[in-house]
């Protein structure tokens, strides 16, 4: 008996013509590609490619996963003929659709934020004022915005503005930590609520701000070697400098050198020159950014306090000063160019020690009458040993170092160090420095 003939096999079966139909895919897409490329430069001419890159740019990350689902369900109902993936491609092909009604224009909103203060001091409050205003004859929809403020972002919600109308937001800066923060542009925001399509558009500048360290003010003044004719005059009177201020009687003692004989043969009684006192005050203030001679990142902190608060406290004195750390030269020519700079210090881990440091330094400005060198408390003895062996002996040497030591006065060789584990200690130290 004759076995049933077996049915006969479509060349769609065979594994050969499935290889063959995905080539001719690939072979298509190939060419289709081609054909994109050498017609781009026209595009480009026409603005095709600049419209596209703009449509394209609004498409999120789960906007481009929808499209690739909504691809792959179209791609297998077409081949495989399922329902299953039809209907799924209808429903995203909805959303997609619908996504972009939310990018709509909703008015011409115009906006202004202001910062109260550019400049304010680590723990102080930063407040910057949003205002969102109506500027057209129509109520506006409502929108939302977001503007960012550092690495942080504030969002916001506007709502229906009436013409002429406004809305105002107060937002408070952190100011926990030294460092220039960026705030804005305040951003209007257009997106669906699935997160596929989101528009951006910029509708202010942004603004810095910078956070000042903490300073204190020392109550002494820094001098170095007196009587020098470059120096600087104080208010301290002499009988022997270079700075002449006045004329009084002689008392026995005087030396015969400065009677002022025109004055005398006038009045008919001995007269001797009076003077200022001056000294030659050129502050040198190193700082240490090396983080192994410092505990915490907090000593690093209250060692650029402790080197802004020297640096100032010369400024305001009128004394010539530098400060130097192992990387850059921080400007001096007046106290908020110094602070501003000094928003943007951080530690170096490559950097050399405190005693190359202290020679490059004063190679750099042997000139220098008052050397401070602000370190942390892990740095070696023996390193700070040799910062008095490499520094002029006319020199006026100090070093501080901060920590979690509180106040002490220690000898290395040499050199004196100080010990203080907060900035308002400070003006204590200096006064037991000099």
């Amino acid at each position: 008996m004759a076995s049933p003939a077996s049915p006969p096999q479509t060349q769609a079966d065979t594994p050969s013509a499935m290889r063959h139909t995905v080539q001719e895919t690939l072979r298509t897409a190939r060419t289709a590609t081609a054909r994109l490329r050498s017609g781009t430069s026209r595009w480009r001419s026409w603005g095709v490619v600049t419209a596209a890159r703009r449509s394209l740019a609004v498409v999120t990350s789960t906007g481009w996963a929808c499209l690739l689902l909504l691809g792959i369900c179209v791609v297998g109902g077409v081949r495989a003929g399922w329902q299953e993936a039809w209907a799924a491609a209808a429903v995203l092909g909805v959303v997609v659709a619908t996504a972009w009604l939310w990018l709509l224009p909703r008015g011409g909103h115009t906006v202004h934020h202001e910062l109260f203060e550019r400049r304010v001091t680590v723990g102080d409050n930063a407040i910057v004022h949003v205002t969102v205003h109506n500027p057209t004859g129509h109520p506006l929809l409502p929108t939302r915005m977001e503007m960012p403020v550092g690495a942080a972002n504030a969002v916001f919600a506007v709502p229906t503005l009436s013409p002429g109308g406004d809305h105002e937001r107060g937002f408070i800066l952190p100011t926990a930590r030294r460092s220039v923060v960026t705030v804005g542009p305040v951003i209007s925001v257009n997106s669906d609520p699935v997160g596929l399509l989101r528009r951006e558009r910029n509708r202010t500048e942004a603004q810095t701000v910078h956070i000042h360290p903490r300073t204190v003010r020392l109550g002494v003044t820094l001098r170095g070697i007196m009587r020098d004719v470059e120096g600087a005059v104080t208010q301290e009177l002499s009988s022997s400098d270079v700075s002449f201020h006045a004329l009084r009687d002689y008392v026995p003692g005087d030396d015969r050198r400065n009677v002022h004989w025109r004055t005398t043969a006038r009045t008919g009684r001995l007269m001797v020159r009076q003077f200022e006192e001056t000294h030659r005050a050129n502050l040198l203030v190193l700082l240490d950014t090396r983080p192994d001679d410092y505990e915490t990142a907090e000593d690093f902190e209250t060692a650029i306090s402790v080197a802004c608060s020297l640096a100032l406290g010369a400024i305001s004195d009128g004394r010539e000063v530098t400060v130097l750390t192992q990387t850059e030269a921080l400007p001096t020519a007046t106290g908020m160019r110094l602070l501003d700079a000094s928003c943007l210090l951080t530690e170096t881990p490559d950097a050399y020690g405190c005693d190359e440091l202290a020679r490059q330094a004063t190679t750099r400005h042997p000139e220098a009458s008052v050397m401070v060198l602000v370190t942390g408390q892990r740095c070696e003895d023996t390193v700070l040993g040799r910062v008095r062996t490499i520094t002029p002996v006319d020199t006026v040497v100090i070093a501080l170092r901060c920590g979690s030591r509180p106040f002490g006065r220690r000898t290395l060789g040499t050199l004196t160090a100080f010990d203080l584990d907060r900035l308002e200690t400070l003006p204590a130290v200096m006064r037991r420095a000099v």
